[in-house]
């Protein structure tokens, strides 16, 4: 099976944005309708035809699924004010998430109401519970290696092997994962996120390096051999050893990036305790059993178990959940505008 692309998923995305009921015939609902956002391409397919039918099944809760773009939802929610929002239940990146929690929208959840939240990592609950991180796609280091003589084992390989000097592929700023690399560098050279100054430094003797928009743009670039290291999301590195391309993922021993999808509860949210049943139906082991088999994603929940063919494509899970980097999404958001500008300016 095609593993997700996240350019094509966010082109998809744009053309699907709407909203669209999902229901099963000959049920009947005395639960309340439940809004559940969720994206265009893979994701609204996998949602259609297996999350969204087993969810109904399991729990009698009629729901309409809202497809579209993370600003979408926000606009959504902004546009509604906090006393009226048109979700229950929000599914963003985390960084995303960040700032709609800072305007007071969501509220802790309760433990008592969504029993399978005692199983995440505890890394991937936020503080208070105040949302969680449901899904999770890391990012480590990919290589070619038909091209590569000393496979990298760190993140310090990308700074110290000689033969990646201008062979480096990294995100344009606008993705999430350059930020994710640039607070990583912080951390590795000045000890902290905050130390800015020094990642941007540190990165600059990486150049010249390609900067690509979306993970699916690295993929082409390693296929064709313009870049033969690349910080890249695994699943990208899943598909083309699938299409045969001769590429390896390394998990860096200093820990790994990720992509989190966040879910938060509505603090005024309509469906309160529908948002509840799906924030736990998420969040049960075999569903996110499912969604690592379709999407190579590392289960959130403990008690998760990966078959050994599909752990082969999912590095990181179990144990290796403790390595992935976390962000205080607080403090970084305010600079976002100034690391951006800086950023396009430095980095050429």
């Amino acid at each position: 099976m095609k593993a997700f692309s996240r350019r094509d998923c966010l082109q998809a995305m744009a053309a699907a944005a709407g909203m669209s009921a999902l229901a099963m015939p000959g049920m009947s609902f005395a639960a309340q309708n439940l809004v559940v956002n969720t994206y265009g391409g893979r994701w609204e397919k996998f949602w259609r035809s297996d999350l969204m039918p087993t969810f109904m099944k399991a729990a009698g809760v009629e729901t309409t699924l809202d497809v579209g773009l993370g600003k979408n939802f926000v606009a959504n929610l902004r546009a509604a004010g906090v006393a009226k929002p048109p979700y229950s239940i929000l599914m963003v990146n985390e960084n995303i998430a960040s700032l709609v929690r800072a305007e007071g929208y969501f509220e802790p959840i309760p433990a008592a109401k969504v029993p399978n939240l005692a199983s995440v990592y505890p890394i991937l609950r936020n503080a208070e519970d105040n949302g969680v991180r449901g899904i999770v796609s890391t990012i480590g280091i990919g290589y070619r290696k038909d091209l590569v003589k000393t496979p990298p084992k760190s993140w310090s390989d990308l700074w110290s092997n000689p033969e990646f000097k201008g062979k480096i592929g990294l995100y344009q700023i606008g993705n999430t994962a350059a930020m994710l690399f640039l607070l990583m560098t912080a951390k590795l050279y000045g000890g902290s996120q905050d130390a800015i100054d020094r990642a941007f430094t540190e990165i600059k003797k990486l150049l010249p390096f390609t900067q690509a928009d979306w993970s699916g743009t690295l993929s082409t670039m390693l296929t064709r051999g313009d870049v033969t290291v690349a910080v890249i999301d695994f699943p990208e590195i899943v598909a083309l050893q699938k299409k045969g391309v001769p590429v390896e993922m390394v998990v860096p021993t200093e820990g790994v990036l990720a992509f989190e999808q966040s879910f938060n509860v509505l603090k005024n949210a309509p469906a309160k305790e529908e948002a509840y049943k799906y924030l736990d139906f998420i969040l049960r082991p075999d569903v996110q059993e499912m969604m690592a088999k379709e999407f190579f994603t590392s289960p959130t929940n403990t008690r998760s178990k990966l078959p050994s063919d599909l752990a082969k494509d999912v590095p990181v899970s179990g144990d290796r959940m403790k390595s992935i980097f976390q962000f205080d999404w607080a403090k970084v958001n305010p600079q976002v505008a100034a690391i951006t500008d800086r950023w396009n300016r430095e980095m050429k």
